[in-house]
C-alpha cells in the first residue's frame, strides 16, 4: 500500500471513530432527558422525544429533580418514578430513591410495579363501565337494584315510593351517599357466621348498611361506590372485574405489566407497601384485600409508568391507541367532563375534575384537567386541553415521615405545566 492510500485511509477511520463520538454524545444528552428503563419495551410503548420537540421548556422541566430530591430528603418516601406525557410521546421518564430499604436496598427502577390503589377506579374500574354503556349494556341512569336486588336508597319516610334511589353514575361520581368505607372486621362483627375474603358477604354488607347521605345530593369519596361497580360489570358481562379489564382494555392496549393478583415472578419486581419489605405484590388496602380477596372495584390493580403512560394517552387519544379502539370519542367526553346535573360535585366517570380544592392538578393546568390518586402514593393528572399527562408513582406508605402527599403532587404538576411554551 502506498503512501497515499495510507493517509486517506488514516483520515477515514478519524473521520469514522469521530462520527461514533458524537453520535455517543448526542444519544447520551437525550438519555438524561428521558431515561428509558433497563428492560426490553414491548411494541406498544410509548415513543421518546425531547421536551422541546413538542413545546415544553426542558429546563423548567428539570426542575421535578429538585422537589423529588427535597421530598425524598425528608423521607416522605423511599423512592419515586415519574413520567410526563405530552403529543402521545414520554418527555420525561425517570426512577429515583430506593423501591425497598429493608434487608437488602433495592434501587428504585422505571420498570418497578406499585399497587395503584385508587387509581383501580378510574382506569379498571370507570373505563369497563364506560364501554358497557357505549355497548347500550348499561345506563348510566340504571337503578343500582336493576343489578343487585335490594339494593338499599334512602328512605325519606316508611312509604316506598318516596324512598330516593341510587343510580350507576352517583356510584361513578360518588354522589350515591354509600359511607366511605367498612374495615372487613366491622362486616364480620355484623355477619358472625360468615368468612372472609367472601365477594358476596361484601356487597351484602353494602346493598343494606347505613346510607351517609340521600343521593346526589352531596359528594361523599367511597370505595363502596366503586366496589358495587364492579360487581355491575360481572352481573352484565359474567366476568369479574379483573378478566374484564384484562380482555377487554389491557391486553387490546399491550398493558403486559397491568393486573390484579400478581404472581411471584411479577411481585418481586414491586415496590412493597410496608416498611418490613414483606408483602409485594399483595393489595395494601384492606377491604380489597381481606373483604375481596384482591381482585375489587375500589383497589387491587398494579401496573406499571409505561403502561399507564399507555392508558392515558390512549384517552387523550379521544379513545384509541395504535389503532386499538378502547372507547368512542363521545365515551371519553363522557369521562373527561362532569355529567349533566351533576356540575357542583367536581367529578367525572371516574375521575376528579380541576377544582379549587383539589392540589393533585397544581396551579397551572387548565380547568379542563381531571386526576386521581391512591393512598400507597399513586396520581395521575390529564389536562386534554394541554394534550398532556402527569404520572406520579411512589412507595408512601413504605414511608418514614407524617408529610402528606398532597403538596408534593401539586408543585409536579405546577413544574411540569409551566414548562408549556406552546
Amino acid at each position: 500500500m502506498n503512501e497515499k492510500k495510507r493517509v486517506t485511509l488514516s483520515i477515514f477511520g478519524f473521520i469514522v471513530v469521530g462520527a461514533l463520538f458524537i453520535v455517543a454524545g448526542i444519544y447520551g444528552i437525550n438519555r438524561t432527558e428521558v431515561q428509558a428503563s433497563n428492560v426490553s419495551v414491548s411494541a406498544t410503548a410509548l415513543s421518546e422525544a425531547t421536551p422541546e420537540s413538542v413545546g415544553l421548556d426542558g429546563n423548567r422541566l428539570s426542575q421535578i429533580d429538585r422537589v423529588v430530591e427535597e421530598y425524598l430528603d425528608e423521607g416522605a418516601f423511599p423512592g419515586a418514578v415519574i413520567g410526563v406525557i405530552r403529543d402521545g410521546k414520554m418527555v420525561y421518564k425517570k426512577s429515583y430513591g430506593h423501591r425497598q430499604l429493608a434487608g437488602a436496598k433495592q434501587p428504585m427502577t422505571l420498570d418497578t410495579r406499585f399497587d395503584l390503589a385508587s387509581l383501580t377506579k378510574p382506569v379498571a374500574v370507570a373505563t369497563s363501565v364506560m364501554q358497557l354503556v357505549e355497548q347500550g349494556k348499561i345506563c348510566l341512569g340504571d337503578r343500582v337494584d336493576k343489578y343487585i336486588p335490594k339494593f338499599r336508597g334512602w328512605a325519606a319516610t316508611e312509604t316506598p315510593k318516596d324512598t330516593v334511589q341510587i343510580r350507576v353514575v352517583d356510584l361513578l361520581t360518588h354522589t350515591s351517599g354509600l359511607p366511605p368505607y367498612v374495615s372487613p372486621g366491622k362486616i364480620l362483627a355484623e355477619n358472625p357466621e360468615a368468612k372472609l375474603p367472601n365477594p358476596d358477604v361484601v356487597i351484602s354488607y353494602i346493598a343494606r348498611c347505613d346510607r351517609w347521605a340521600v343521593a346526589r345530593t352531596k359528594c361523599i369519596y367511597s370505595c363502596l361506590n366503586y366496589i358495587v361497580l364492579g360487581r355491575i360489570v360481572e352481573v352484565v358481562t359474567g366476568e369479574p372485574i379483573d378478566k374484564y379489564a384484562k380482555e377487554n382494555i389491557f391486553e387490546p392496549l399491550g398493558m403486559s405489566n397491568t393486573r390484579y393478583l400478581p404472581d411471584a415472578h411479577y411481585a418481586a419486581m414491586c415496590a412493597p407497601t410496608e416498611k418490613s419489605g414483606k408483602a409485594p405484590g399483595i393489595v395494601n388496602d384492606p377491604l380489597s384485600r381481606d373483604g375481596m380477596g384482591g381482585v375489587s372495584g375500589n383497589a387491587g390493580l398494579f401496573s406499571t409508568l409505561d403502561d399507564l403512560a399507555i392508558y392515558v394517552s390512549m384517552l387523550l387519544d379521544r379513545g384509541s391507541w395504535q389503532g386499538v379502539d378502547i372507547l368512542s370519542p363521545r365515551g371519553v367526553n363522557a369521562i373527561l367532563t362532569r355529567p349533566m346535573g351533576y356540575e357542583t360535585f367536581g367529578r367525572t366517570i371516574g375521575w376528579e375534575n380541576y377544582a379549587a380544592c383539589s392540589q393533585t392538578g397544581g396551579d397551572l393546568f387548565t380547568p379542563a384537567a381531571i386526576g386521581h390518586t391512591g393512598a400507597t402514593g399513586t396520581s395521575i393528572v390529564i389536562d386534554p386541553e394541554l394534550d398532556m399527562a402527569v404520572i406520579i408513582l411512589t412507595n408512601y406508605v413504605h414511608s418514614s415521615s407524617k408529610r402528606t402527599l398532597l403538596d408534593f403532587r401539586s408543585k409536579i404538576s405546577t413544574v411540569v405545566a409551566a414548562s408549556v411554551r406552546w
